[in-house]
């Protein structure tokens, strides 16, 4: 992946900085700079380029907290990280990553349970929605490497059995609208590739017919399935 120039990354910056409120702003701006993070001129290092944990928890934030920024926010990781590669462990990219792994399981521990009502349990979903299409983002824009981590978050969500070896149960809807969301997300990354997600299509594809989804969820469901079959990996 081409470096992104420094011009672009003030853009992408100033985007996000714009679109999230001021105090969350003003925390990225002082993170960036008592970091001496490489996002002006030409880019050159200084001796500190590894930006602080609150900066990756505050991009998560940003890229989640609208869905317009989930894009934006992994080509600012993904420029980051192709900066840092080199130069030692990619701490900030270990950092969002665990950042992501702990909303995530977050969001699935509260979706799980009862008393949530309607309102509070879309808002939930609609946050994790986006998490699954920044995770996707992160791995489109290379910031993270390997399929490992899409492969945990599928098989939790699509109720992977590791120790029988086999697909297990019935997911809920929110985990089958959020696994679509991260494979119509990473898609295009297979188009004329023959292996990689399929397992995880066939799943989706099994247990859309298994019971009856919201009719938002079997459209998209629809979608996807003959979105990768007709399109990107016939």
């Amino acid at each position: 992946m081409a470096l992104v120039g420094s011009i672009e990354i003030e853009q992408m910056l100033t985007t996000i900085l714009n679109g999230v409120d001021q105090d969350i702003a003003a925390e990225m701006r002082a993170a960036i700079k008592s970091d001496g993070f490489p996002l002006a001129g030409d880019l050159s290092l200084t001796s500190r380029t590894i930006p602080s944990s609150a900066l990756s928890t505050r991009l998560l934030a940003t890229a989640i907290s609208n869905e317009r920024l989930t894009e934006l926010c992994a080509k600012l990781a993904g420029a980051w990280r192709e900066r840092l590669d080199g130069n030692g462990p990619c701490q900030f990219i270990c950092e969002l990553v665990s950042a992501c792994q702990k909303e995530f399981e977050s969001l699935q521990s509260s979706l799980e349970l009862d008393h949530l009502d309607r309102p509070q349990a879309m808002a939930k979903e609609h946050r994790l929605d986006n998490l699954m299409a920044f995770i996707g983002q992160l791995f489109l824009q290379q910031a993270i490497r390997g399929n490992s981590i899409i492969q945990c978050l599928l098989n939790g969500l699509l109720g992977w059995d590791q120790e029988q070896s086999r697909w297990q149960g019935q997911p809920q809807e929110y985990q089958v609208k959020s696994a679509r969301k991260l494979l119509w997300t990473i898609g295009v990354y297979y188009v004329g590739k023959t292996q990689g997600s399929r397992v995880y299509l066939s799943r989706l594809r099994t247990v859309s017919t298994a019971r009856s989804w919201s009719e938002t969820t079997q459209r998209e469901l629809t979608e996807l399935i003959n979105t990768w079959e007709q399109e990107w990996a016939p």
